[in-house]
């Protein structure tokens, strides 16, 4: 009878055994933090997002202009100047053109009569337009002047602003514009002739 309740008591403690050891499964996470989970994310990694394409940079143009104006008086003679300048822009995806330049007097004013007014040596230019079908459409605004109590004698700023169309060909843009108008006393003419060499430099 001893041994028989021995053996109930065993069955009861093992079975006792079998049921906190089942809870403590159920309840217990298989993998603690610092184990990985099969197929999970390796801890602190970052999903990576496709990266949107850098926008396209802005073609930049460059060169020069050689200009040579006069203003012809009705009377007492002519003021023949020359000038030099460089042109320096960018053309976005659309096509606008934004951009600096500037014009120097090239030697000194050769007028027919003697003159006592200072000489514009520099004048600053704005330079927008845009590029379409291969015609660069530019115009040329002045934005300053040096010294800014000059007189343009040759009538260089006459013309200013200015807009003219050059054909693309093979990334240049080389022509040269002529022309002239009444001065604003009606008793003169001014004279343009100026010459563009442009071309791509990059983009």
């Amino acid at each position: 009878m001893r041994r028989v309740v021995k053996v109930a008591a065993w069955a009861a403690v093992f079975l006792a055994c079998a049921g906190v050891g089942a809870y403590i499964a159920a309840h217990t996470d298989p993998f603690p933090p610092g184990v990985d989970r099969p197929g999970a994310s390796p801890i602190g990694s970052v999903t990576a997002t496709p990266s949107a394409s850098p926008s396209p940079s802005p073609a930049v143009w460059a060169g020069t202009i050689r200009s040579f104006t006069y203003h012809q008086l009705y009377v007492g003679g002519r003021c023949t100047t020359r000038w030099r300048g460089k042109l320096r822009f960018r053309i976005d995806d659309s096509g606008a053109v934004d951009g600096t330049g500037g014009a120097r007097l090239f030697g000194t004013p050769a007028c027919d009569f003697p003159i006592a007014q200072v000489q514009i040596r520099r004048v600053g230019l704005d330079v927008t337009g845009r590029l379409r079908n291969a015609r660069l459409t530019l115009q040329l605004a002045q934005g300053s002047i040096r010294p800014s109590g000059g007189h343009d004698l040759g009538g260089f700023g006459a013309f200013l602003p200015l807009r003219i169309t050059l054909a693309v060909r093979d990334g240049s843009a080389i022509d040269r514009d002529v022309r002239h108008r009444i001065d604003e006393q009606g008793r003169g003419v001014y004279f343009w002739s100026t010459a563009f060499r442009l071309g791509l430099v990059s983009g």
